[in-house]
């Protein structure tokens, strides 16, 4: 029996919950049907499932709508698929044997392939979607300009040299040919200065 994984998180903490859910209820039908259940308990979990799916759908399309996810009418199309043949699987179920190989098809193909290849596309978008936004915004954010970079930079670098307690201040230009390899001496002692 397949179990929940967080490689199978969409980042969205209300569906992911309703992902486990439909995980953990498949699970019940699956041990229900090893204790060897009566057909009749059988369908009553999978019209739980069915119930819990429909649920579940219904809130996963209204996130796709929120987020203007671009391939949401397909994804509607998969649902109604995924919910017919839901249908004809509890109307049409006669023996446990049978309900456990649909089960099979339930978790792996619905549930799981579900989940990691369509689920995930509205995910990647949504996450891309994010990306541009906060790019768009560093872009178009004014605060930062010529003067914000020279409050960053300091005027002065203090160095030391071979001078005992002797501390130079040194002007961020000039730092910055030492770091280029430029050298440059104390008067005093007439060591090379380097950073303190």
């Amino acid at each position: 029996m397949i179990k929940w994984a967080k490689e199978y998180s969409v980042h969205n903490k209300t569906i992911d919950e309703q992902h486990k859910a439909l995980f953990d209820i498949a699970k019940k039908a699956y041990l229900i049907a090893e204790n060897h259940a009566s057909i009749s308990e059988i369908k009553s979990v999978l019209s739980e499932l069915f119930e819990y799916v429909k649920t579940h759908f219904k809130d996963e399309e209204a996130y796709m709508e929120s987020i203007a996810y671009p391939d949401l009418e397909h994804h509607k199309k998969i649902h109604q698929e995924i919910t017919s043949s839901l249908v004809t699987l509890v109307k049409n179920i006669k023996t446990v044997n049978e309900f456990k190989a649909q089960l099979n098809i339930i978790t792996e193909k619905w549930l799981l392939e579900h989940i990691l290849k369509e689920d995930m596309k509205y995910y990647k978008y949504e996450k891309q979607k994010q990306l541009q936004a906060k790019e768009s915004s560093f872009e178009k954010d004014t605060s930062f300009t010529e003067s914000t970079f020279e409050e960053i930079i300091p005027k002065y670098i203090i160095y030391v040299c071979g001078c005992l307690n002797e501390k130079h201040k040194i002007p961020h230009s000039v730092h910055l040919q030492i770091l280029d390899g430029a050298k440059y001496n104390c008067k005093v002692c007439k060591k090379t200065i380097r950073i303190a």
